[in-house]
């Protein structure tokens, strides 16, 4: 009986010559057992793991943002259909990424469980990785730092797309791009900022929701307060009743009468919930209405309030009160 050409631990070769006596195709098998099949099995393997990863990704994420979402249902607007597709492209985004790091993950395992297999010394590659690591860790820390918030971000839904922040002055304006690392927001002057989340200690969201018009109108003391405040009140009226702004208003405005008496005259204030993003074009319109509503009445607005400095009662110059 011819000798076998395999080794003592050789499985796949032995099993092979004892069926077949044939040493050429033992010696192949063992070839193929040795190192292509390893392979295989280690790609079918990390594939595999990939997609049972990715499927738990999903469902995670999902509970996450329903997680999430029942936390902020007691916000005023929650369940419109706005909220409702901000919910949907803050978990597709979070599933990509998610997805995305896990793939990476997997990649590098099965990598190295091949070069493993190849032979290429894993010592010597963890320790100059380990070098490296160290190296880089100390330039990565803000990096980290940025991810890590960018991902709360997300998470938490502060702000997305479209949304009017104030990210700390003069980063103040429409956030136009939202990423793990950071934020891209463009002012009222046109100039984009980008701001790196880690940087932001607190933002102020001002369209998540809804909004608040807030319109101060100074008169002169001596004008007839009551009836201008009549003016405010139907001035808002007719804004709910209008067919093209009444939809950017949520309820009737109300008028809060004086707010402030002071050298620059009677402030009055009036407000009203709108639309996220849309105070701004409110408030234009309300003001518009309110100058020609006074005018056609005769209530003169404050002339002090116009100007950039106030007189005195002694007719010197005085700074004018700041307003909120």
């Amino acid at each position: 009986m011819a000798s076998s050409p395999c080794g003592d631990s050789d499985w796949a070769c032995s099993a092979v010559f004892d069926a077949t006596g044939n040493e050429t195709l033992a010696s192949a098998v063992s070839w193929l057992a040795d190192k292509p099949l390893k392979i295989l099995l280690i790609l079918l393997v990390a594939w595999a793991a990939n997609r049972v990863l990715r499927r738990v990704i999903r469902k995670a994420t999902a509970q996450m943002m329903a997680g999430a979402d029942r936390l902020g249902g007691v916000m005023p607007g929650a369940g419109s259909p706005v909220l409702n597709e901000r919910s949907e492209a803050r978990s597709a985004t979070l599933e990509t990424i998610a997805k995305s790091i896990a793939t990476t993950v997997v990649v590098l395992l099965a990598s190295t469980a091949v070069l493993s297999v190849i032979g290429v010394s894993l010592a010597a590659l963890l320790a100059s990785a380990g070098v490296v690591g160290v190296a880089l860790g100390f330039g990565a820390q803000n990096l980290v730092r940025d991810v890590l918030a960018g991902w709360f971000i997300l998470v938490e839904d502060r702000y997305g797309v479209g949304d009017t922040i104030d990210a700390g002055a003069p980063a103040v304006g429409v956030v136009e791009r939202v990423t793990l690392r950071s934020t891209r927001l463009r002012d009222v002057n046109g100039t984009v900022w980008h701001v790196a989340n880690g940087e932001i200690l607190r933002v102020g969201n001002k369209s998540q929701n809804w909004s608040r018009a807030v319109v101060d109108v100074v008169v002169r003391p001596e004008a007839d307060i009551d009836r201008a405040c009549t003016l405010l009140d139907e001035v808002g009226t007719a804004m709910r009743a209008d067919e093209e702004w009444g939809p950017e208003l949520d309820g009737a405005p109300e008028v809060y009468g004086v707010h402030l008496i002071d050298a620059m005259g009677v402030t009055l204030r009036m407000v009203c919930t709108t639309k996220p993003a849309s105070q701004f074009r409110v408030e234009r319109e309300i003001r518009l209405r309110v100058l020609r509503a006074f005018e056609a009445q005769g209530i003169a607005l404050s002339t002090a309030a116009m100007s950039p400095v106030a007189r005195g009662a002694g007719g010197g110059p005085v700074d004018p009160p700041t307003r909120w």
